[in-house]
């Protein structure tokens, strides 16, 4: 990984929800004495496919492209890298940029206006009525520029999330404001975020051939592969978060592990990262008597309801007594979690008239 997604840890706030940074962690002020892992909505972590995200964005910036797909299977946590990426922007390096996100609008029936009028809407920006479409899209354009400036940069990137809801016609627009946005001397780069799994079908894509050249050559050649934690590795680094790269309360230099677990964390050496071995093997064990696919990647939503479990329930139930885990402790934390569940319901959702 190169130095510009390896600085994936501090704060810049955009569009979408803002998540508390990793280095250190601020609680929100109505929960100011209640720990960030206890929170309705919780912080977000630095993941080694977050950072793949980063990378493949920035490679595509820059060899010239417009947009990028990027196609991962539910709950992978697509929607919170997005998140992470928007309010963390170190990644990008030397190059600024004003970062958004949105929704792709679930309407089936689109009039020419219904594209730029859904952005603007998502975006928050009043629309004047009896608009027609090229004065929708200069107050667009009006929007994001404004948005650039800001960030005292020519640089726009947009992650849409729920990409696989996009029309033909909607990349047609986009293309039109990209026309428009580089005559004013903008560059508009989109994130295009695709659910693999939403039919029921594994291979879902936006295929580049069933578009015209002008719109795959902008924004379908340049792909990217979103996963869960990939193997022992990536599980090792994701908790590592919890043991060095966390801190509450601030600027107390308590990471969140050390905070649930002090006595084991400074007597007797506990980390989570050293059960990242276990953790794997207890949950591809898990899957295995369930019979399901052995080639798998371990979705963050399972991942780190069993992280918060391990923290929040199993450790503090020892209280001072606590010095290690047990198999058992993480096992209870899978199961809580849902693992097995959640990736039965992948392999057996059917959309209606679908097979797979």
């Amino acid at each position: 990984m190169n130095a510009q997604a390896s600085a994936l840890d501090s704060t810049t706030s955009m569009l979408c929800p803002p998540a508390p940074p990793i280095r250190p962690v601020v609680a929100p002020a109505a929960d100011e004495f209640q720990h960030p892992l206890l929170h309705l909505f919780r912080p977000s972590i630095a993941t080694r496919p977050i950072e793949l995200l980063a990378d493949a964005i920035n490679a595509a910036i820059d060899a010239g492209y417009r947009g990028i797909g990027v196609y991962g299977f539910a709950r992978f946590g697509k929607t919170e890298a997005q998140c992470y990426l928007c309010n963390h922007t170190e990644w990008m390096g030397q190059r600024l940029g004003a970062l958004l996100m949105l929704d792709a609008p679930e309407t089936h029936k689109r009039t020419d206006s219904t594209f730029f009028q859904s952005l603007l809407t998502l975006f928050g920006v009043r629309i004047p009525a009896r608009s027609n479409p090229d004065q929708l899209c200069a107050l667009l354009m009006n929007f994001l520029i404004e948005r650039a400036l800001n960030e005292q940069t020519h640089l726009i990137v947009i992650f849409i999330d729920e990409a696989q809801r996009l029309l033909p016609t909607d990349y047609e627009n986009l293309v039109t404001l990209d026309n428009r946005m580089k005559k004013a001397g903008f560059y508009f780069f989109a994130v295009f975020v695709h659910q693999r799994d939403i039919t029921g079908f594994t291979n879902e894509v936006a295929a580049s051939d069933e578009y015209p050249p002008h719109v795959a050559g902008r924004f379908l050649l340049r792909k990217h592969e979103f996963t869960g934690l990939r193997d022992e590795a990536d599980v090792a680094y994701a908790l590592a978060r919890y043991d060095e790269f966390s801190e509450w309360p601030p600027g107390s230099g308590i990471s969140y592990t050390e905070h649930f677990a002090p006595n084991a964390f400074r007597e007797f050496n506990f980390r989570l990262s050293h059960y990242a071995e276990s953790m794997w093997r207890l949950a591809s064990n898990l899957r295995s008597k369930e019979r399901l696919p052995p080639d798998w990647t371990w979705p963050m939503k399972s991942f780190e309801a069993a992280v918060v479990h391990l923290l929040t329930v199993a450790i503090p139930r020892l209280g001072a007594s606590f010095e290690r885990l047990s198999d058992d402790d993480i096992l209870e934390a899978l199961w809580n979690a849902q693992l097995v569940e959640l990736e039965k319901s992948r392999s057996t959702y059917r959309s209606q008239g679908g097979t797979q």
